[in-house]
């Protein structure tokens, strides 16, 4: 049974992709990265990188299962409509895709489309790196997207945490590792 207060996001999605034990611990309420050096890094940088003439839009949809899912993105350019979500570096690559996917599949699921009635598209904007990525929500997106959501609400009802991941090189950097590793 899906706990009533749960609401899936693409920060929790990002957590998935890279790591289910750091999405399990994030579903309990631990939240390590509010001390990291990183996350504020990356805050400032997308303050600091764009004027606020794109929006910042938070979005609420339905998982087809009935599981609510929130998105607060970065910037909205709602003009060309295209999502736009600022990291500081690519060493998560593919959860950024992710999440940003999981952005444009709420609007999807919102019926929300460009002016013209074309989709919106993403973009992941790495200032420091002066690179972009489109990014796009093809059919296949929304299979793994459910999946993905209904995996985080197997997680959620969970009593123990998945096991370890064989160590990777993200390991050493994120703000669960003492949890995980000791």
């Amino acid at each position: 049974m899906i706990p009533k207060s749960l609401r899936i996001g693409g920060m929790l999605i990002g957590y998935y992709r890279l790591c289910p034990r750091k999405a399990w611990w994030s579903l309990r309420g631990i939240a390590m990265e509010q001390e990291s050096d990183a996350v504020a890094l990356g805050r400032l940088l997308d303050e600091a990188s764009y004027g606020r003439s794109d929006k910042q839009l938070e979005i609420e949809a339905e998982a087809p299962d009935g599981t609510p899912l929130v998105g607060k993105i970065d910037r909205a350019n709602l003009k060309h409509g295209v999502l736009h979500e600022t990291k500081k570096g690519r060493s998560c690559e593919d959860a950024h895709r992710w999440q940003l996917r999981f952005y444009l599949w709420l609007l999807y699921r919102n019926g929300v489309t460009r002016p013209d009635g074309v989709p919106f598209s993403g973009q992941l904007d790495y200032p420091l790196l002066r690179r972009t990525e489109a990014i796009f929500l093809e059919a296949e997106h929304f299979i793994e997207l459910e999946n993905n959501v209904a995996a985080i609400s197997s997680l959620a009802i969970q009593e123990i945490p998945p096991p370890v991941l064989t160590q990777r090189s993200f390991c050493a950097k994120c703000s669960f590792e003492e949890l995980c590793l000791g």
